[in-house]
């Protein structure tokens, strides 16, 4: 299984610095993809669909393995041994809120997810085909959603991780609601 995550240049150390810990604590090592910034062309919600169609994406398939992609903000809570890897074709191990059970199929945040290689075409092909990039979270929901009876999805009761506090050029939220290395259900 390969393992990436996702930065971009201005946020280069902390991406180092995510992944040192990662090995220090879990003997995880990810290779680091430097992906687009928020420009002209690509705004704060649509940076991070950019960078999966241009930099996650085409890297995840070439590979040829099944991947485990995380944000370069994030921090484990626990080993990742227990996740039903095997059983599933995507596993939403990493976010901050959200079912796609409940009434509003939705999950915020794509902290780290787990891919079968036979799945990351199809996620490539939909994301490709929207003429207006789209707010990832939003983009990854509507593609389970979609997918839901091609694709076996799991989403555990409480995330993996949490996101270190950091200058964010995406997200705008209060970061004392998802820094804390405390997992909560929604």
């Amino acid at each position: 299984m390969k393992q990436f995550i996702i930065t971009y240049e201005d946020n280069l150390d902390f991406a180092r610095q995510t992944k040192f810990m990662m090995k220090q604590q879990y003997d995880i090592e990810p290779e680091i993809i430097v992906g687009n910034k928020i420009d002209d062309i690509n705004s704060r919600t649509q940076v991070m669909m950019s960078n999966w169609i241009d930099h996650i994406l085409p890297n995840a398939i070439e590979c040829d393995e099944d991947v485990i992609i995380y944000e370069d903000d994030v921090r484990l809570t626990k080993s990742l041994k227990d996740l039903p890897f095997d059983c599933n074709d995507i596993v939403w191990f990493g976010f901050r809120r959200g079912r796609l059970e409940h009434k509003r199929q939705t999950i915020t945040g794509c902290q780290c997810i787990y891919i079968k290689k036979e799945v990351l075409q199809d996620i490539y092909d939909n994301f490709l085909s929207y003429k207006k990039k789209i707010h990832l979270d939003n983009a990854f929901s509507k593609f389970c959603v979609k997918f839901s009876k091609k694709y076996k999805i799991y989403q555990p009761k409480l995330s993996y991780c949490y996101e270190q506090p950091h200058t964010s050029l995406i997200s705008l939220d209060d970061w004392s609601t998802y820094s804390s290395p405390l997992r909560r259900s929604f």
